[in-house]
């Protein structure tokens, strides 16, 4: 004991005699030297806590303000942190007097991976290896430089190396994370930002990957509460910023949104994203004027944005300045000409002007160049376009190919007459169309009604007045819309189907049937709505009527995988016939053999079947394709946990759970978790 007190006392003495204390502070306080002030900013380095960085060499440099190393070091973190300028500076500066080459050369290669040259990026990271082979920076760098060139093997590799160099490096399993993104495989991305959330719970650019994955399951309020952290820790941080006001955005958040965008432009005006947030933002809550200043700063700094000029000029026309939107999609069109969206717009111009022929070579473009979703929209805007003409014969060839919107809708429904008042009605029906498909969900009933005071029995006009009150989630207006169209035009077929989801929405279930049987009388050769029936019949525990209507859509159906899916669950459900449910199952599958929900269905009868090996095959295969799904996730930890795999099974329970707490098997799935640890604990005793 008396020993270790004299080697504890001669090592004190050591310390005080070689430090300069400040008269100020107290005896016991000992100044770090400059050896320990440079081997922890080293190893601040190595590990990639570059704020830590900085403290150490504002300490070092206060000790000795031509510290070469303390420079070296400097430029690494600024060129990291993204200030090329400044790190770009200090090499110029140091020149001849830099000491360790092997920093200089790694600053060169982050700096030249930030400009996307990728090649010279390459070359300054080897010479800064070549100088200090296990320099962990440099290797992980050059993992992130194969993950921009898409080389994931590459990148891999780097990135692995870089964690055996130095394992507490946080930033190499945020790497990962993005490396594993990239490669769509989100369940290895998300084990990596959480392992580098682990080791560094600053690793910003970790919790924002995480948010990300989090978006894509669905987990919103869990992603808001990824970016806050970030935001909180760093409120200057303009990325993870525009990160939540866009998430807000697609939530339907707007005055979340506005207010985030709005504290963005407290740190940067000049921050163009926000602005065009802000825009979209009050356009959605029908504050157009705040919209067009928003989206007017949004283009002084993108002059050349199409979409700053496109969503000026749809703005202007939501505004009723037709003049103003004109001359603004002019200016949009010659910056890109091929947008479908570009087209659109024009032809609405058009139609409204009376130049008919013009709009309808605009709609024809249209259809060329964009994706077959929106053909059945661009053909109802033509429909109102030959109607306005009273061109009957190909208002109806166009209604043909929109039957996924208006299904049963005829031209000759309206009746029409010559009459000004029903062909002006026409131009405000399609900007009505055109505002409901950009969300601006109070113009296009506006425009609705001021189409509707021309022609006020005009039943596609109502349709779209419906169609706009269901997205506002105004039920009770859309309720009593939808039974004015099908009781003024009840061989109208969209209306129906419409309102026997509504019935389904509002609790009415009996009404819902109601509904769609009087569909299968207007309609009896189509599938769909025999599959509405029988899911409906399937969620009342009525399994007999489910079957019957199953096997109704296969019957119609037979080129679709739908019913044989359907029919192929209902077997897996009850039980049953599972022969017959394998052999549905199976051609399902060839019909759509990458159908998550169809995979699912396959694997968990391969589960009731006992054939485990294939039925965790199989539901693997679903995962990839649809890794957002709590119930595929409870079923393959089902058949993990039959095959004896308690850890893959506890895992995929619970995985199941962080998805949604509310699904169907959520209960069982909790039931599973208890049981798989209590065996767990009784092992390990």
């Amino acid at each position: 004991m008396k020993i270790k007190l004299l080697i504890i006392s001669i090592t004190c003495l050591f310390i005080v005699q070689n430090s300069t204390p400040s008269p100020a502070v107290s005896i016991l306080r000992v100044e770090p030297s400059v050896f320990e002030l440079q081997n922890q900013a080293f190893y601040n380095l190595r590990r990639g806590k570059f704020i830590d960085v900085f403290k150490n060499c504002e300490e070092l440099l206060a000790v000795n303000k031509k510290s070469v190393l303390a420079y070296e070091l400097l430029q690494v973190a600024f060129a990291a942190i993204g200030n090329n300028d400044r790190a770009q500076e200090l090499i110029d500066s140091l020149k001849e007097a830099s000491t360790n080459l092997s920093l200089t050369h790694l600053s060169k290669g982050i700096i030249l991976l930030s400009q996307g040259n990728f090649d010279e990026a390459v070359e300054e990271c080897q010479a800064s290896i070549a100088l200090d082979k296990d320099n962990p920076l440099a290797l992980y760098y050059l993992g992130r430089i194969h993950t921009e060139k898409k080389e994931f093997e590459n990148a891999d590799a780097y990135l692995r190396k870089a964690i055996k160099s130095e394992p507490e490096l946080a930033l190499a399993y945020t790497g990962l994370g993005i490396n594993y993104l990239l490669q769509k495989n989100a369940e290895k991305s998300f084990k990596n930002y959480k392992k580098a959330l682990e080791i560094d719970q600053d690793e910003h650019m970790a919790r924002m990957g995480l948010a990300t994955i989090l978006v894509g399951l669905k987990g919103y309020e869990k992603a808001i509460e990824q970016y806050k952290l970030v935001i909180k820790k760093v409120p200057t941080f303009i990325r993870a910023r525009l990160s939540l006001a866009a998430l807000y955005l697609q939530l339907g958040r707007f005055k979340d949104a506005i207010e985030q965008s709005s504290e963005i432009l407290k740190i940067d005006p000049d921050t163009a994203a926000a602005y065009l947030i802000l825009a979209r933002s009050y356009s959605y809550i029908d504050n157009f004027a705040d919209a067009i200043k928003s989206i007017n700063k949004f283009i002084e700094i993108r002059e050349l944005s199409f979409e700053g000029n496109y969503l000026l000029g749809s703005f202007q026309m939501a505004t009723g300045d037709i003049k103003s939107s004109k001359v603004t999609l002019v200016k949009a069109e010659s910056i890109d000409a091929g947008r479908g969206n570009m087209m659109i717009a024009n032809a609405l111009l058009n139609h409204i002007e009376g130049n008919h022929n013009t709009a309808e070579v605009y709609l024809k473009k249209a259809i060329e160049v964009t994706p077959k979703i929106h053909h059945p929209m661009i053909n109802i805007f033509l429909t109102n376009l030959y109607l306005s003409q009273e061109k009957l014969k190909s208002a109806n060839e166009s209604l043909k190919l929109s039957e996924n919107f208006i299904n049963g809708f005829k031209s000759s429904n309206l009746e029409l007459k010559p009459n000004y008042k029903i062909e002006k009605s026409f131009a405000p029906t399609n900007l009505a169309i055109f505002f409901y498909l950009n969300k601006w969900y109070d113009k296009a009933i506006k425009m609705c009604d001021a189409a509707l005071v021309l022609h006020p029995d005009n039943p596609l006009t109502l349709y779209v007045k419906s169609k706009t009150l269901i997205d506002k989630k105004d039920f009770s207006r859309a309720f009593v819309q939808l039974k004015k169209i099908v009781e003024s035009h009840p061989d109208f077929i969209s209306p129906h189907y419409d309102l026997a989801k509504l019935y389904l929405l509002m609790g009415k279930t009996d009404n819902s049937i109601e509904e769609y049987k009087r569909l299968a009388g207007l309609d009896p050769e189509n599938a769909l709505v025999h599959l509405s029936i029988g899911n409906i019949y399937s969620r009342q525990g009525k399994l007999d009527e489910a079957l019957n209507k199953y096997k109704q859509v296969v019957a119609l159906a037979p080129e679709s995988p739908v019913g044989y899916n359907e029919l192929a669950y209902h077997y897996a459900e009850s039980g049953t016939n599972l022969d017959e449910g394998l052999e549905n199952a199976l051609k399902a599958a060839e019909l759509a053999p990458k159908d998550a929900a169809i995979l699912d269905t396959l694997g968990w009868i391969y589960f009731k079947k006992e054939n485990l090996i294939k039925a965790i095959k199989t539901l693997k295969s679903a995962i990839v394709s649809r890794q957002n799904s709590p119930t595929i996730r409870f079923h393959l930890g089902m058949a993990y946990y039959r095959n004896s795999d308690l850890k893959n099974a506890l895992n995929e329970f619970k995985n199941s759970l962080k998805i949604s707490a509310r699904f169907k098997e959520a209960s069982k799935a909790k039931g599973m978790i208890e049981k798989i640890e209590s065996q767990l604990n009784q092992t390990q005793k």
